[in-house]
């Protein structure tokens, strides 16, 4: 596809972010020098989310509040990529509303994809949290993806479009998949790829690290926790549902992958992480 002056569509999701939404729009006013169109996807927010967004689009008329029942991000991005963005753009962006995007990073993504002409996507940096020095060198290791903030060429996503591939909800970190996707190039019968994705150094995000030792987040932290121990075991089931068969026999819904891979729930000593994915199995076999 060929540039133009086109808006380019950035999907923002946004889950209960009444704290952070307001900055994250801020941050994307001055994040591209083309012009872009902020489509807030607010998924099942039961506080001032939506609020926020109608007022800031009140003033921005780059800014759509897009409101959804469902609470769930797999399902949002299916919603952005299917009914709510447009077609025939040269780059599509995706980043969480819990976090700043750097200034000129949407810019920095689609320059990167024009120097690499062979990646279907490009990935920002982190550059706050915990152990965000290594963060970034795996990154940069193994051309990595970082579900916060990243771009994927408009062919690239008119191609997910014409496989009628979804992620099935109940994805929990769906950038895992999303890698997937790139690197595979939505098939199944081909190698993984990290020439598929480029890191665009100069693109970031910030947010506000979860602390574990402060008592008001040690029920966020411990959920946290769980939730990532259930990604792990979410992800080896994509990747046998993947390969071979392709993206396009992936279910509706990722309960579809705990009947089909019950095999895969197995418990091995993981030092402190063991609890957590004694917790996640508990919570998959429930939801199954």
């Amino acid at each position: 596809m060929t540039e133009t002056n086109t808006a380019w569509p950035v999907a923002v999701f946004a889950h209960n972010e009444a704290r952070n939404i307001v900055g994250c729009l801020d941050s994307l006013q001055a994040a591209s020098a083309h012009p872009i169109a902020c489509h807030v996807l607010a998924n099942a927010c039961r506080d001032r989310t939506e609020e926020l967004v109608r007022d800031y689009a009140a003033r921005h008329a780059n800014v759509h509040l897009v409101s959804i029942e469902l609470g769930d991000k797999a399902n949002a991005w299916n919603v952005f990529v299917h009914e709510v963005a447009p077609r025939d753009a040269a780059h599509y962006f995706f980043i969480d509303g819990d976090v700043r995007a750097t200034p000129g990073s949407l810019d920095a993504l689609a320059q990167a994809l024009a120097r690499q002409p062979q990646a279907n996507g490009a990935s920002a940096l982190p550059c706050s949290g915990r152990g965000v020095a290594a963060f970034r060198r795996d990154m940069l290791k193994d051309n990595g993806v970082a579900g916060n903030l990243y771009g994927l060429r408009g062919d690239f996503v008119e191609r997910i479009r014409h496989q009628a591939i979804r992620m099935p909800v109940g994805t929990i970190g769906e950038d895992a998949l999303m890698g997937a996707m790139l690197k595979w190039d939505l098939r199944g019968d081909t190698r993984w790829d990290d020439g598929k994705v480029v890191v665009a150094e100069a693109a970031g995000f910030e947010f506000d690290s979860v602390s574990p030792w402060l008592p008001r987040e040690w029920k966020k932290y411990f959920r946290r926790r769980v939730r990532y121990s259930v990604r792990g075991y979410q992800n080896k089931m994509l990747g046998r549902a993947i390969q071979p068969a392709g993206f396009e026999a992936l279910p509706q819904h990722v309960r579809g992958l705990y009947a089909r891979y019950p095999d895969l729930l197995t418990l091995t000593w993981r030092g402190a992480d063991t609890l957590f994915d004694w917790l996640a199995i508990r919570e998959i076999r429930a939801a199954r």
